[in-house]
């Protein structure tokens, strides 16, 4: 008998100790990132295949590139770029480093929109200098490395 209660015993106590000593309750993960309520992957991803376009269009020569859909081809992306500059403008986040990030991803599409203007303009004047990519692809490294810091969370 003794050792029927024994076994039975240690066999509660070991099932209890590996069920947590008996609750059934879920464990749920925290995010503690702070929130933003912006789509900053869509947004840094548009920049990505914007800044892929305007490589392929920097690098071609401008007597082979057809100027008109050219100037059509970079106006939809200033397009999308105003959108979220409309879009980003009027949120605010209750964590500075949020709104931080927020003012790095306009002065990114701010740069680029300047970008855009800029090379519009060198194709209309028939230059062969394009302008310089170097403080937007700056900013897009810096924009992009942050992203995963941060939790997306529609307002």
């Amino acid at each position: 008998m003794k050792k029927l209660f024994l076994s039975v015993s240690l066999f509660t106590g070991a099932t209890m100790a590996l069920t947590g000593c008996g609750g059934m309750g879920t464990v749920e993960t925290i995010d503690d990132r702070p929130v933003i309520h912006f789509d900053a992957s869509s947004i840094i991803s548009s920049a990505r295949d914007h800044q892929t376009k305007m490589l392929m269009l920097s690098s071609m020569p401008t007597d082979i590139v057809a100027i008109s859909g050219a100037v059509k081809e970079l106006q939809g992306m200033k397009a999308d770029t105003d959108k979220y500059l409309a879009e980003l403008e009027r949120l605010q986040h209750e964590d500075p480093s949020a709104d931080e990030f927020k003012d790095l991803v306009v002065e990114y599409l701010e740069a680029e929109n300047t970008y855009i203007n800029q090379t519009i303009e060198e194709l209309y004047g028939g230059g062969t200098n394009s302008p310089s990519r170097f403080s937007m692809e700056t900013l897009y490294s810096r924009a992009s490395a942050k992203v995963s810091d941060f939790r997306y969370e529609p307002k």
